[in-house]
């Protein structure tokens, strides 16, 4: 019976050291910093959306590395799967919280993308109007209506046929 219960135990140190090993590490001291942080820039004015976001990223951030060690924190950044432009967010994101806690930082530079914005065709807007309630397809007649007119005033400014 003795060697059952040397083997559970050795089973439970097995697995202690597993999950040691392939929990990923946080520091709920660096959760407790970044509320904080949104706590101060609330404080300055910034949206929620914008400090749930920030939030968010950093914690993310603060599950792989140390927010302290500004070189640790690059590395994920650079070489993470996102866009540009995402990336520069993580950084701005980093940047708050390292002018915050006096933590020294070299802003990584990505260029963001600025995309043009899709404008549905005549087709399409009129689709929506007929696919939409009595109520709704009025409102956005008017809308339709009040950009053409807007439109085609500019065309005329601007002196284009």
């Amino acid at each position: 019976m003795q060697t059952n219960l040397q083997l559970s135990s050795c089973a439970a140190q097995n697995a202690n050291t597993h999950t040691e090993n392939t929990a990923k590490h946080y520091d709920f001291q660096a959760k407790g910093k970044i509320l904080k942080l949104a706590f101060e820039l609330r404080k300055l004015g910034f949206s929620e959306t914008y400090l749930k976001t920030l939030v968010n990223a950093l914690n993310c951030l603060a599950s792989n590395v140390d927010l302290e060690n500004p070189d640790m924190v690059s590395m994920p950044i650079a070489q993470g799967k996102w866009k540009d432009s995402y990336k520069a967010n993580l950084c701005d994101f980093y940047n708050h919280y390292c002018k915050h806690y006096n933590v020294r930082y070299v802003k990584a530079r990505y260029r963001r993308d600025h995309k043009i914005p899709k404008v549905p065709s005549e087709e399409k807007i009129d689709q929506i109007i007929a696919h939409s309630s009595k109520k709704y397809a009025i409102i956005y007649s008017i809308i339709d209506c009040k950009w053409a007119l807007h439109s085609s005033l500019l065309v005329l400014r601007k002196g284009y046929s």
